[in-house]
């Protein structure tokens, strides 16, 4: 792989991933307002740029039912995504809302 592509690719890579915490970041500041509909909007792009925080923050928001219908195969399944990820919560948030099943 020559230096420019391995660069290019570097770089691409460290920029998508500053956008997506961004992203999840507006979606917190939003989630504390109780502004749920940015919330939505802004953790799932960064969820689906893989950003393991706003998977989280996704599975909270459907556990709850904060701006969204209460769901919580939805929940589990960003939970999981999250998990996979690393995020250290995730895996707990998981086993409980199991429990809840």
């Amino acid at each position: 792989m020559s230096r420019y592509l391995l660069f290019s690719l570097l770089v691409f890579t460290g920029l998508f991933s500053s956008v997506a915490y961004a992203d999840n970041k507006k979606g917190e500041e939003a989630y504390e307002n109780g502004n749920y509909e940015v919330a939505l909007v802004e953790f799932t792009k960064a969820a689906e740029a893989g950003d393991a925080d706003a998977q989280y923050n996704l599975g909270v928001m459907y556990e709850h039912g904060h701006g969204v219908e209460q769901d919580e195969v939805q929940a589990a399944e960003w939970y999981i995504m999250a998990a996979d990820n690393g995020h250290p919560e995730a895996s707990l948030a998981l086993s409980l809302l199991y429990e809840d099943f």
